[in-house]
């Protein structure tokens, strides 16, 4: 295994700002350090709908937003953003 030269206390720092992204009640994404990872096993729909999610991850975080993320609130913001589109 090799190390990463990172002190622990700065790894569990960015851990913290790992976010979650649950859709159809399973984790269905990843939002690190600006970077999402989403699952590719998704329909085309499904992906679309979780991209979206995740940027409302994104720039919650990126703009130092007081509010906390809900998957509801991004699920919330990816049905919009989806219908304005």
């Amino acid at each position: 295994m090799r190390r990463l030269g990172c002190s622990s206390a700065r790894i569990i720092a960015v851990m913290a700002h790992l976010q979650r992204i649950n859709h159809c009640g399973r984790l269905v994404a990843v939002v690190l350090a600006g970077h999402a990872v989403i699952e590719d096993t998704l329909t085309d729909e499904d992906f679309r709908h979780v991209e979206a999610m995740c940027l409302y991850a994104l720039e919650l975080d990126g703009c130092g937003h007081s509010a906390e993320y809900s998957d509801a609130a991004a699920d919330a913001f990816a049905r919009e953003a989806l219908a304005a589109s």
